[in-house]
C-alpha cells in the first residue's frame, strides 16, 4: 500500500540523488581546469605509444607463433 510516509521517504531520496548529482557535476568541472595543457598532451602521447605498443606486441607473437609452426616437425 502507497502511503504518504513512503512517498515523503522516496521524494527525500530523489532529492538526495539530485544534490548528488549536481555537486558530482561540480567537481567534475573543478577538476577538468586543473590539469595543465602538458599534462593532457603527455596522456595523449602515452595513450598512443602504448597502442603502438600493444600492437607491435601482437605482430610479433603471431610472427613467433608461425616461425614456431613451420619449424616444428611433429604434429600439433
Amino acid at each position: 500500500m502507497f502511503t504518504e510516509n513512503i512517498y515523503l521517504v522516496e521524494n527525500q531520496r530523489r532529492q538526495d540523488e539530485i544534490k548528488q548529482a549536481a555537486h558530482y557535476r561540480l567537481v567534475q568541472v573543478a577538476l577538468e581546469g586543473c590539469e595543465s595543457p602538458v599534462t593532457t598532451l603527455s596522456i595523449r602521447f602515452l595513450d598512443a605509444v602504448g597502442s603502438k605498443m600493444v600492437q607491435w606486441g601482437n605482430q610479433l607473437q603471431c610472427r613467433c607463433a608461425e616461425m614456431a609452426m613451420t619449424k616444428s616437425r611433429r604434429a600439433i
